[in-house]
């Protein structure tokens, strides 16, 4: 149980936050042997996610215009994952090899710590940003590369506005999650599972979390100037790595 509400509350803090919560969890994983519950729990973890997602960015998915102008962004930043369908094996292999970590985490610092030197963006995203940040998107399949951190920042640096950034970044992370969580539960159809009432708790605490880690991103780009202190933390994540798997 205590490993499920660890993984709970890393996935709703890390999951958002410009820090990578796959490198977060890689690092766990060999450093306390934590066990990950199993595809299906991650599955359900994930649904929380997700719906953490649409509660906070109501505004853009409940609103037609919007809806239909991010939906037509988060296609084109979505078609570069195809790209990369015919290495997932090699990928899913670098989950396993913590060595990867003081490099990834290394990238996601340069690109968050560079973005001390963005001034005044302030237009809206385009059909280049939305490719080129689904570019940045297909990058962070790499434990250790943030999402939200390379997607937020590249667009920053072309000018799009905090809140936009932060609303797009989000929004092209719908379908691409929701496309691989519908994929995973078909795999798991038919699977015995079970759960018990301290995995609702669990499935909340995520929920919750994450909408919270939402709300605390969205406030810090929405103040200006100070985004790019993530990139000190994972610039330690990459130290400490460095010491801990190389």
């Amino acid at each position: 149980m205590l490993a499920k509400l660890l993984l709970g509350i890393v996935q709703g803090i890390t999951e958002f936050l410009p820090v990578s919560s796959s490198g977060h969890l890689v690092m766990l994983k060999h450093l306390f042997g934590l066990n990950t519950p199993g595809a299906f729990y991650e599955v359900f973890l994930h649904s929380a996610t997700l719906l953490s997602i649409i509660v906070v960015l109501r505004d853009k998915i409940f609103n037609r215009r919007e809806f239909w102008r991010y939906l037509r962004l988060s296609i084109v930043a979505t078609l570069p994952l195809f790209a990369v369908v015919p290495f997932a094996s090699e990928i899913e292999a670098t989950f396993s090899s913590p060595s990867i970590l003081p490099f990834t985490f290394a990238f996601t610092s340069v690109l968050l710590l560079s973005t001390y030197f963005v001034r005044e963006p302030g237009r809206m995203p385009n059909w280049a940003d939305a490719l080129i940040m689904g570019l940045f998107q297909t990058l962070a399949l790499l434990p250790g590369i943030s999402r939200s951190g390379s997607t937020i920042s590249v667009a920053l640096h072309r000018k799009v506005s905090p809140d936009e950034a932060f609303s797009l970044s989000f929004w092209m992370f719908l379908p691409a999650s929701a496309g691989s969580f519908v994929l995973e539960a078909i795999r798991l159809n038919g699977s015995h599972v079970s759960l018990s009432p301290w995995d609702a708790v669990v499935w909340i605490l995520t929920f919750a979390v994450g909408v919270l880690s939402l709300i605390f991103l969205r406030k810090i780009l929405s103040l200006g100037g100070n985004f790019w202190m993530f990139g000190i933390y994972t610039l330690g994540l990459s130290i400490l790595s460095a010491f801990l798997f190389l």
